[in-house]
Formats: structure tokens, sequence, C-alpha cells
């Protein structure tokens, strides 16, 4: 094997553990913070529909059931993006030729995980900031 062969698959092991670990931390975030969160913020809304029903059986309550619906649609993509991104995170990791696992990531863990990215981004600019449970890139630019 010669030294280039073997900083290639240096390369593409860096490549992949790196790919690997992003996609871990995206998993991890999306099931134990962010899906928590808007879940919890889509049952105070449903909780303030009700309410206003109740009180107010006339009263047009329609920007909370659209806001809702909108929330609701977004959560069940961020959730079935992030089942395919833990599909396509295991199916890479489990390819023993480092090229070959490097391709896998390339071609199949960073497209889910910008599946997933998507309505997670727009949930952070839906979801009432109060219960966006990290700090949103706004605040990231403009508050830091």
């Amino acid at each position: 094997r010669t030294e280039l062969e073997a900083r290639a698959e240096m390369n593409y092991e860096n490549y992949s553990k790196t790919i690997n670990i992003e996609a871990k931390t995206m998993v991890h975030m999306a099931a134990k913070l962010y899906i928590p969160a808007v879940i919890r913020y889509t049952t105070e809304l449903a909780d303030s529909i009700n309410a206003v029903r109740t009180a107010v059986p006339t009263a047009n309550f329609s920007v909370q059931v659209k806001l809702l619906t909108q929330i609701s649609e977004l959560l069940a993509e961020a959730e079935q993006a992030l089942e395919q991104l833990k599909e396509a995170r295991l199916k890479a990791y489990a390819i023993k030729n480092t090229k070959e696992q490097a391709e896998a990531y390339r071609e199949l863990v960073v497209p889910a995980m910008e599946a997933l990215r998507t309505p997670i981004d727009n949930l952070e600019r839906t979801v009432d900031k109060r219960v966006w449970p990290v700090p949103t890139y706004g605040d990231l630019v403009f508050e830091v």
C-alpha cells in the first residue's frame, strides 16, 4: 500500500467519523430537545383553542388553528426525517470498506441530515421563542 493510498483511507475514515458524529448529534437534539419542545407547544396551542372555544364559542380562533396545523405538519415532517436519518446513519456505519463508507455518508447521511434540518429550521422560525430549547440563529447573531 502506498503512502497516497494510506492518506486517502485516513481521509475517508476521518470524513466518515465526522459525519457520523454530526448525524448522531442531530438525532439526539431532534429527539431529545426539539421534538419534545414542539409537542409541548402544540399542546399549549390546542389548550388555548379549547379555552377560547369554551369561553366564547363564536370567537374567531382561525389563527390559532392555522398555526397549530402548520406546526403539526412540520412536526410530522421532522419525525419522518429523523427516522430516515437514523436508518441512513446505521446503514453507512455498517459498511466496512472505508471508501464505500465515506461515499455512503456523503450520498445517504448528508442528504438525510439536510432533510431533517429543513423542518427543524422552519419550526424554529414558527414556534414561540420562549419554548425553543436552544438559542435561535437570531439570538446567536444579534444577542451574543
